[in-house]
């Protein structure tokens, strides 16, 4: 895939829409927009942009309105809108329309519903990996300063079957297990809730898997791993996770790592045989002691 010459991100919380900014301008993005949302987008992540507004999450018209004003020819959806927003908005009559049609309420029906929106109105959406190659890990492999023992090596296998069974039913990404028990599905509610339940019925020495299914539309949606996980997992007493590689975000890789290495959390990447998520290299960050060609 081509870069784009410009960029408008439609930014939730976190620290995944800096990152993408940064990775965009690396990989040449000559202009850069944030769309941000009131109740979720910081006004550090608005100055990003040289052009940015914050809208109501409400309304598809001036949601359409202001796409058109940024006048962008790409688009991209990245960062955190809380789940609770879905139930707690109040959202006008069209959108409620647009959600009564609409045989399941999920990411892909919600998101895939949101970027017809976008396209129709000019902007053609592109992958929210493709400028984040520097927080996906390529390859399988240990990614921690702690290799997983055996015990949890063997309940991750069990764990990917499960995974891989729940998120093709567009439920979640997400299971906690122990000792070939799945101790926690992944719902609405979100992965840290997820960890959280799996953690009480643990106690300790639970299991996380985490995952993106076959053929899942990498526009939106893709799992990501934080601080906030591993935080999650320490109070949980949950001692691994395990992501697919190519296919799972981390957000701010180096300081997700960190974390885990202080909180004894094994980290490790697998092979799932499936596509990786699209990225552009030069969008990764200079490694280490690594400076810009002369």
């Amino acid at each position: 895939m081509d870069c784009p010459e410009d960029l408008l991100i439609l930014a939730g919380a976190g620290v995944l829409p800096r990152l993408v900014a940064e990775g965009a301008r690396r990989a040449g993005v000559r202009r850069i927009g944030v769309l941000g949302f009131r109740g979720a987008t910081p006004g550090s992540t608005l100055a990003l942009g040289d052009w940015s507004r914050r809208i109501p999450l409400k309304s598809l018209a001036v949601f359409r309105d202001a796409i058109r004003e940024a006048g962008f020819g790409s688009a991209i959806l990245i960062g955190q809108i809380g789940p609770l927003a879905y139930f707690r908005a109040a959202f006008d009559p069209e959108v409620r329309a647009a959600l009564a049609e609409m045989p399941a309420h999920n990411a892909h029906t919600i998101f895939g519903r949101l970027i017809r929106e976008i396209e129709a109105v000019g902007p053609r959406v592109v992958p929210s990996s493709l400028f984040l190659a520097d927080q996906i890990p390529s390859s399988p492999g240990v990614l921690s300063s702690r290799p997983p023992t055996g015990a949890e090596r063997a309940a991750a296998a069990f764990g990917r079957k499960i995974a891989d069974a729940v998120c093709d039913l567009d439920v979640g990404q997400t299971v906690v297990v122990k000792d070939g028990v799945a101790l926690a599905v992944e719902g609405f509610d979100g992965t840290d809730a997820t960890i959280r339940r799996g953690g009480r019925i643990a106690r300790r020495g639970a299991v996380v898997v985490k995952v993106a299914k076959r053929g899942h539309d990498m526009r939106f949606d893709i799992p990501v791993v934080g601080e906030r996980t591993i935080r999650a997992m320490r109070k949980a007493h949950c001692t691994a996770v395990f992501v697919q590689a190519g296919r799972v975000l981390f957000a701010d890789r180096p300081a997700v790592i960190r974390a885990a290495d202080r909180a004894g959390v094994a980290v490790v990447a697998f092979d799932s045989g499936m596509e990786p998520a699209p990225v552009l290299p030069a969008a990764r960050a200079p490694a280490e002691g690594e400076g810009a060609a002369p």
